[in-house]
């Protein structure tokens, strides 16, 4: 059972007598194979209008439903997007734009990143469907980076590992509990996704999407015990297991690319963890 069927039809009245509204079209987990949408999933739109601010900012989305909770924030191709909450817990997350932009985020490869999974013109009096069709084309994520890029991002990662223990020590536990589950982790992620990549070419999403398929076990596994409570003593584990994992996934992807490791960094950062916290 389609939970969006009625908000889709009540769209799609409005488009056949509004002709300021030229495009619809229904991207994410509602239109792909992979992960489809289950009870939980929202539904991603994205409509191309001459009244952007009507549905960015007016009424306009709520002839498809009582909005419990709206707001609005920036999206792809400098659009903006209206992510809104419906009665019956339907997410509808609305990206709007003018044909202009719409057009200009499907050249770019802006829109790509969003439709190249899985897409569906629900509706189109623009054209744009020609133009989707040239240049979106099925794909997968994957990350790449030179030398250099590798080197810099694994010495900031082991700056801020120190860092993050001086915090601890200095009692500043919010500060040091951001940058270990905030900060390191994003530099963890963007290493793993590296480094699944590198060994198998995995497909890794995005901002940790579905990495407990990608991820591998072992990395699982030991990301359990990366993430603490807001407590000193599980601070100071959860940083050291971050370290562990980091480092694991940032030699093997060096040894897999045949780039230089800062090992010099990462001893000097480990001895210090030990000295701080024997």
């Amino acid at each position: 059972m389609d939970r969006y069927l009625e908000i889709k039809k009540r769209l799609m009245d409005i488009a056949q007598i509004d002709e300021k509204l030229t495009a619809v079209i229904a991207i994410g987990s509602s239109v792909r194979a992979y992960s489809a949408a289950d009870e939980y999933s929202d539904i991603d739109l994205i409509i191309s209008t001459y009244e952007t601010e009507s549905w960015l900012y007016g009424d306009m989305p709520s002839k498809l439903g009582e909005i419990m909770i709206s707001f609005v924030e920036p999206t792809l191709g400098g659009g903006f997007e209206r992510r809104m909450l419906y009665n019956g817990s339907l997410d509808v997350d609305l990206i709007v734009f003018t044909s202009e932009q719409m057009q200009n985020a499907v050249r770019s490869g802006a829109a790509a990143e969003v439709m190249n999974r899985g897409y569906c013109v629900m509706y189109d009096s623009m054209g744009i469907t020609k133009l989707i069709e040239e240049y979106v084309k099925p794909d997968t994520r994957h990350i790449t980076m030179t030398e250099s890029e590798f080197v810099n991002r694994a010495e900031e990662f082991w700056f801020h590992t120190v860092w993050a223990a001086k915090k601890i020590l200095r009692g500043e536990l919010w500060t040091a509990k951001m940058c270990i589950d905030g900060y390191l982790k994003n530099h963890l992620l963007v290493m793993m996704e590296l480094e699944r990549y590198l060994t198998d070419k995995t497909d890794v999403w995005h901002n940790g999407r579905f990495l407990e398929k990608w991820a591998g076990e072992e990395n699982v596994e030991m990301l359990k015990g990366c993430f603490a409570h807001y407590d000193r003593e599980d601070m100071i584990t959860s940083l050291k297991n971050t370290a562990d994992i980091f480092s694991k996934n940032a030699r093997s992807a060096a040894e897999k690319s045949g780039f230089a490791y800062p090992k010099k960094a990462e001893d000097y950062a480990y001895s210090l963890l030990k000295e701080y916290f024997a």
